[in-house]
């Protein structure tokens, strides 16, 4: 009789034990689906980064713009881009090779297949003419010869300020127009 309780006992143990380790196993196999994404994602490295970069565009062999930046990353794949993290400054050139207007910005990313340049945070262009855009996002369309946006932008001339939601320019900024105007303040007066 007690050999029937003994093994009687040890399977009971040997059930429980079976049972944790079955429970501890189901448990601890969650998934947190933002973990298996950072863990399956592909990381994507540029295949070429440059410091201290320096360009010219130039079209018919005439200087058209300048590019400056303390960092150029080249990406390729689908999107091929160019990014411009650490800033950018570029200058526009007239058909005589005038400078016509500056633009400078925190960041840009150029999309070489579109011939289109996004430039964001803290986004300056200034003419020759004493007039000076500020925005948070600006797209240079380059084969348009056209720069936009539709953010919020302030425009700063000798005489007045424009404020407003987008705006339209030709690419030296020497003619634009705000798309929806939201004050105006006169400097003269």
């Amino acid at each position: 009789m007690i050999d029937g309780l003994g093994s009687f006992s040890m399977i009971r143990i040997v059930f429980f034990i079976v049972s944790l380790f079955t429970l501890l196993v189901t448990y601890s196999c969650t998934n947190d689906l933002g973990e298996v994404k950072r863990l399956t994602e592909e990381v994507v490295l540029p295949v070429s980064s440059t410091k201290n970069v320096e360009m010219t565009y130039s079209d018919s062999a005439r200087l058209r713009a300048k590019i400056k930046a303390p960092l150029r990353e080249t990406y390729m794949g689908e999107k091929s881009e160019v990014v411009f993290d650490k800033g950018i400054n570029i200058e526009f050139f007239d058909a005589t090779g005038k400078l016509e207007s500056k633009m400078k910005a925190n960041y840009a990313v150029s999309y070489t297949k579109e011939d289109r340049l996004e430039a964001r945070n803290n986004v300056v262009v200034e003419n020759t003419s004493g007039d000076k855009l500020e925005t948070e996002h600006l797209i240079w369309e380059q084969k348009e010869d056209r720069i936009h946006s539709e953010v919020f932008t302030k425009i700063t001339s000798p005489d007045r300020v424009i404020f407003g939601d987008g705006f339209e320019s030709n690419q030296d900024f020497s003619r634009y127009r705000i798309l929806k105007v939201r004050g105006v303040i006169d400097l003269k007066e």
